[in-house]
Parts: C-alpha cells; structure tokens; sequence
C-alpha cells in the first residue's frame, strides 16, 4: 500500500498541475455560428491566486441557431490577473473572436475563519459526491503515507478514513514540512477527484485537495 502511495504520488508531481484535471466530461465546441458568450470562473478566489489559460474557467456559448453549451476548452484569458485580498479583480476571456469579462471578488478570510468554516464530510459523501466538495473549505486529520517533493509544489498522501483509502494533500507554496509516519490536520480547499497517466500507461486518480493550513495532530 506505501509502495503504491508513493508511485502514485510521484506521478501527480511529476506530471505536474497542468495534467491533473478534474474527473468531469469536456464539452467539445459546436460547429453552428456563434452570436454571443458568457464565461464564468471556478477556480478559488484567494490572494495571489492567478488567473491565465490554465484556471478553471467555463464558457457558455450560444449559437445562432438558438441552442447553447458549456464549453471547457478553447478559451484564453487576454491577460493573466493576480488577484488581491479585499479586491475585485477584472478578468478577460476570448472566444473565437467574442469577448465577455468575470468580475472575480477576493474575499480572503483570516485563518480563524477558515479553520472554523470548514466542513469534514463522510467518506462515502466524499468519494461519491466529490465534485460537489470542489472549492469548499475541508479539514480531516490523518497519517502521512507518502511524501513527494518537487520544485514547484509539495505533495502529501494521507490517511483518513482507514488504512486502504487515502488522499492527495498538495500544498503549492511549500510551506508545510512534514515526515512520512506523522499525524496531522489539515485545512484546505477541495479538489475533487483528479486523475493522471500513471504507471504503465495506467489510469491513477485519488481524491485531492490544495493545503491551506496544516499542523501537526
């Protein structure tokens, strides 16, 4: 089971954010004209969270001919925006040829609040509904299984529930330093399940989640 943690870990590192993606379908372009778009951004919204062609962001394109659809891929933000505590940033999207902008608010909440507003959902509402748990603030506390370091981000595989089920905890800043074997509880934003080419050409997913705060059990 450590074995596998660690492999599997290495992979999400080693692939890095821009390959983990979140396990939901992409809607592929329609081949109608467009006559109008709107996007939407569903990334977090925390200070110094940036905002390019790599955030979660969707758009809604609709067609001449009266129909609609949610498009995932294909955009591209004019220019990247770092947003700022307390601030509402403006965000640009493009769509072959169309333009529509987000109005992003960061409201970043102390760490007394974040601790105090976040929620620890069973293991079955977890795995089932994960997608639902996507930018909500979680905490659980857990054994550290695994740990990978790599020159962008951190990455800690962690027991929750029992022994054979665990999860990514992937702190970006590299703020946290903690040992395979130790207990700790952690704040963080969830992820969902996110999935990366593993071993062998293999599918390897994992539920995920982006570390806020972490402290020692």
């Amino acid at each position: 089971m450590k074995k596998y943690a660690a492999a599997l870990l290495s992979v999400f590192l080693v692939c890095g954010c821009s390959n983990i993606t979140p396990n939901n379908e992409k809607v592929e372009a329609s081949q109608e004209k467009l006559e109008n778009m709107t996007a939407l951004y569903t990334g977090f919204a925390e200070a110094n969270e940036t905002i390019d062609n790599k955030s979660k962001i969707g758009v809604w394109a609709y067609y001449e001919d009266g129909t609609k659809e949610f498009i995932t891929e294909g955009w591209t933000v004019k220019e990247p925006v770092t947003l700022e505590a307390g601030k509402t940033s403006e965000v640009t999207v493009e769509y072959q040829g169309l333009e529509s902008t987000i109005m992003v608010e960061c409201s970043e909440v102390d760490e007394a609040s974040f601790k105090a507003e976040s929620q620890s959902p069973d293991q079955s509402d977890l795995e089932v509904t994960h997608s639902k748990w996507y930018g909500k603030k979680l905490t659980y506390t857990g054994k550290i299984i695994a740990r990978v370091d790599d020159k962008d981000f951190r990455g800690y595989m962690i027991s929750i529930f029992d022994d054979k089920s665990y999860v990514c905890v992937l702190d970006f800043n590299k703020e946290f330093d903690f040992k395979e074997g130790q207990t700790v509880t952690f704040w963080a934003y969830g992820l969902g399940r996110v999935e990366s080419k593993g071993l062998f050409g293999k599918e390897r997913s994992c539920i995920a989640f982006k570390a806020k705060y972490m402290e020692e059990a």
